[in-house]
């Protein structure tokens, strides 16, 4: 994972990072506009960012996919990377069929999708032998899922990997992102935006970046 160029070329998608409303590119405010989803524009480019951003033979992991807009948002100019959505689609209407047909729509191939509890399938070795490059979690968020959460994908996180967390201004997200990080020296905070409840609603809830065994 290329967790310099991520930094340096994230500020440079937007006017004003991170108070500009929208990125200097609206490649992918279609997605946001056209499918229901949990995000806004800017963070769907910060994952776009961070997909572009993988080595050779890294993957892209997102546990959390509701009807697809963050992946196809990740996928979109990224076709060649390896992708992996897991969701257990029990959330309102999600649905695999409803990804599929948004991924269709928006004209990006087909991604691995595993359906069911991310606890349970990994458990049953569902993601062994994969290396992530970037592992994207907007799963279940009390304070026990999200330490969990990011405790899994360490055995299979690349050097420099990414870690991403939405919904982070609130409060027991926040508060295990802290523990986590107080726990594992392997893994450093380089990234917290703010959102609507601190008065950035461009960003949604907030989002946090972690970057794995870092130097």
């Amino acid at each position: 994972m290329d967790t310099d160029r991520f930094l340096r070329e994230l500020p440079a998608l937007f006017e004003d990072f991170p108070a500009s409303e929208h990125p200097r590119d609206r490649l992918l405010a279609p997605i946001a506009d056209e499918i229901e989803n949990l995000a806004r524009e800017n963070n769907f480019a910060l994952l776009n960012l961070a997909a572009s951003c993988l080595g050779p033979d890294e993957a892209y992991v997102e546990v959390g996919v509701f009807h697809g807009a963050s992946l196809i948002s990740a996928m979109l100019g990224n076709e060649g990377g390896r992708f992996i959505g897991i969701d257990s689609f029990d959330f309102r209407d999600a649905s695999l069929e409803k990804v599929e047909q948004n991924l269709e729509r928006f004209g990006v191939p087909r991604p691995e999708l595993l359906v069911g509890d991310v606890f349970e399938l990994i458990g049953d070795g569902k993601l062994n032998g994969v290396s992530v490059g970037t592992w994207y979690y907007d799963a279940l968020h009390t304070y026990e899922a999200q330490l969990d959460g990011l405790r899994i994908a360490e055995p299979f996180l690349a050097p420099g990997a990414l870690l991403i967390v939405d919904d982070t201004d609130w409060e027991q997200v926040g508060r295990a992102m802290d523990d986590y990080l107080a726990a594992q020296p392997r893994a450093r905070r380089v990234l917290t935006i703010e959102g609507k409840d601190r008065g950035h609603p461009q960003w949604w809830e907030g989002m946090q970046v972690l970057v794995w065994n870092a130097r």
